[in-house]
């Protein structure tokens, strides 16, 4: 069993003609503290998402857990086991707290 959580090895974003994560490989060890810095538009948020299961990449491979986020079955193992909290929260109104952690996305 790895000792590695988070495992991205050339990871890679493109929206369009917009390269937002460029080649990307990093590993991040169990009881690792980890983070990742640069400046607005770095690609950060996007790596994280890709990460969350709430992006795809557009090539390269990322496992948490040893899970990969490509695979549908896998990605919901993922969002059971980690958790994101966004700069904005998109909360829905009506809904409670509780509610909305669990509003499965």
């Amino acid at each position: 069993m790895t000792r590695d959580v988070i495992e991205a090895h050339q990871l890679t974003k493109r929206y369009g003609s917009l390269l937002a994560v460029d080649n990307v490989s990093f590993s991040v060890e169990r009881g690792e503290i980890f983070s990742l810095l640069g400046h607005n538009g770095a690609g950060k948020t996007t790596t994280v998402e890709i990460i969350a299961c709430l992006r795809s990449a557009t090539s390269g491979e990322v496992r948490v857990f040893g899970y990969d986020v490509r695979d549908k079955g896998q990605a919901k193992k993922i969002k059971r086991l980690i958790g994101v909290m966004p700069q904005e929260l998109n909360a829905i109104e009506r809904l409670t707290i509780e509610e909305n952690v669990k509003y499965p996305v």
